[in-house]
């Protein structure tokens, strides 16, 4: 299934959608490559934390046995497992070739494929009952786009739900940007243009989803608590998983050390008795109905 990343495209002429366009795709290609290499590591880390939205996701879904699920953005896989268990028959997709290694692996009944949006290769198809993205619009350079090509791959009536991190975050996320701070080290990010971005609200998300043509959309905020031992959350730095392993990697030996004493200092607020971190974290999870 291919199709026009831009619902609504601007003529081709027009500047500022012409450079719209190229920063959203120059996000997209740093984005892949700061996640390069780090499969392994993200599926032992920080895929522990995404995983708690899963439950939620599926179901406000409304996954259902028998039903055909288009899990994008898979990862290690941990939304393509829940579904399978649901009954459901599952086709995920990654941009990684390594997460969708480690997928098929998790999920040997699921048709795993490589692929991103908003230009998902022709052979993951369509007429979807359900397609599902677990923290994966809070990624990419046109969330609009992409989000669109979500709709585009259910089937009318079919209902598409999306997660997404909150700004500002819970306590979890928030943990890296104050280690950033703490230590003096800018992070490294690959910014959604303005043009394209939107609220990471509930409200900001709803309005995505209906942008992107879904009917009957609502959006609401869940809450869970993250327990993790802190030498294993911090591996995840030092393995340059996400933007705070990228800002890491970019350090020199004493800006490494700064981050690490960061951590170590502000856990320690979040470090409960059993020795493990307890992290409140929120996510913002919607849906919506595709229409004919």
């Amino acid at each position: 299934m291919t199709a026009d990343p831009d619902p609504d495209p601007a003529p081709a002429h027009d500047p500022a959608e012409a450079q719209a366009r190229g920063a959203a795709a120059a996000h997209d290609v740093a984005k892949r490559r700061a996640w390069a290499g780090t499969a392994a590591a993200y599926a032992e880390t920080f895929a522990t934390l995404c995983a708690h939205a899963v439950p939620a996701l599926l179901g406000a879904a409304g996954a259902r046995p028998g039903d055909r699920v288009l899990d994008v953005g898979t990862g290690p896989g941990t939304v393509a497992l829940a579904a399978a268990a649901r009954g459901c028959t599952v086709t995920g997709v990654d941009p990684d070739p390594e997460m969708v290694g480690l997928a098929r692996a998790a999920v040997p009944g699921a048709r795993l494929l490589v692929g991103a949006l908003p230009d998902l290769p022709a052979e993951v198809g369509g007429g979807y009952d359900v397609v599902a993205a677990n923290f994966v619009l809070n990624h990419v350079g046109d969330p609009l786009a992409a989000a669109a090509a979500l709709a585009r791959a259910a089937r009318p009536g079919g209902r598409v739900a999306v997660s997404v991190w909150p700004v500002p975050p819970g306590p979890a996320q928030q943990l890296w940007a104050d280690v950033l701070a703490r230590a003096g080290v800018r992070p490294a990010s690959a910014t959604v243009p303005a043009a394209r971005d939107f609220p990471r609200t509930p409200g900001g998300l709803a309005s995505l989803l209906s942008g992107a043509g879904l009917g009957a959309v609502d959006a609401g905020e869940i809450g869970f608590e993250h327990v993790v031992d802190p030498d294993l959350w911090w591996s995840a730095v030092e393995r340059g998983v996400a933007s705070i392993g990228a800002a890491y990697r970019g350090q020199t030996a004493a800006g490494r050390c700064a981050l690490r004493e960061a951590f170590v200092e502000l856990a320690a607020g979040h470090t409960g008795p059993d020795g493990r971190l307890h992290l409140p974290a929120r996510a913002i999870v919607g849906a919506g109905r595709a229409t004919a």
